[in-house]
């Protein structure tokens, strides 16, 4: 299927691995020109050089930090007008429970997390109306449908940046003008990030990864893990010319393992 976007400039936030890589190269597939950012200079020029050999399109290396003012302030300088957002990552350098966590910790999840997002958000949206075209889609968490009481912090976090994102889609405004803004839930893929993740839980419980690969997988009836590239496939989709009648959507992907309805 020709998604209708190439051509159009996409900026990737969190693009140099994991999910957001995988974004950026459906996107580059599809013939859009591509602008990845994140904070390490070296996976990031390596990862645009694999785009640009692979798709033959246009594909920059922007070193910024995504999560930090100045480096909002940076990305928007270089790439002021993308007719495509993909907000991906975003963790912060380190991570508390939230019992545990004091005043600094929270606020640091919060903006590492939502308020730069909102902040980049809110840069490019008015351009992106302006211009006709426009698709804003964040790479949330399954934890805004299924809270845990350990990643607290990060639940109340992403919801907040899906929840701005949805009010964003009820802007007539920016609606009306063909620019859309959703959310994608992620499960458990084969990321970096998951993969720390289940190696941080099998040292908490002294147990072994595989034992902990298994009790994880266990609550997804699809019994695997995701493959990067199919969150991927998503992602493009939601960024295409097809899917200007999606809008405000959070999107789980994760293979059944939300039990709810909604």
């Amino acid at each position: 299927m020709d998604l209708g976007i190439r051509g159009r400039l996409a900026l990737i936030c969190g693009a140099s691995r994991g999910l957001g890589f995988a974004c950026a190269g459906r996107l580059a597939e599809a013939g859009a020109q591509v602008v990845l950012v994140a904070r390490e200079a070296a996976n990031l020029e390596a990862a645009a050089a694999a785009l640009r050999a692979r798709h033959g399109v246009q594909a920059r290396a922007l070193a910024a930090d995504s999560t930090s003012d100045a480096g909002c302030a940076a990305i928007l300088r270089e790439c002021p007008a993308p007719d495509i957002l993909v907000l991906s990552g975003g963790w912060p350098a380190a991570t508390q429970r939230h019992g545990d966590a004091d005043a600094a910790a929270v606020q640091s999840a919060l903006q590492s997390m939502l308020l730069a997002q909102m902040a980049l958000v809110a840069g490019v949206a008015p351009g992106m109306a302006a211009r006709g075209f426009g698709r804003v889609v964040a790479v949330t968490s399954r934890l805004i449908k299924n809270p845990e009481w350990e990643l607290a912090l990060p639940s109340v976090a992403r919801l907040g940046l899906s929840a701005y994102l949805k009010a964003a889609s009820r802007n007539a405004a920016w609606a009306r003008r063909n620019v859309t803004f959703n959310s994608l839930l992620p499960g458990v893929f084969a990321s970096e990030t998951q993969v720390a993740q289940t190696e941080r839980l099998a040292r908490e419980r002294h147990t072994d990864i595989a034992t902990v690969e298994t009790e994880r997988l266990s609550l997804t009836p699809a019994g695997r893990w995701g493959v990067p590239d199919e969150f991927g496939a998503c992602c493009a989709f939601l960024c295409s010319a097809h899917a200007g009648f999606i809008n405000g959507q959070a999107l789980a992907i994760d293979g059944g393992a939300h039990g709810g309805l909604w």
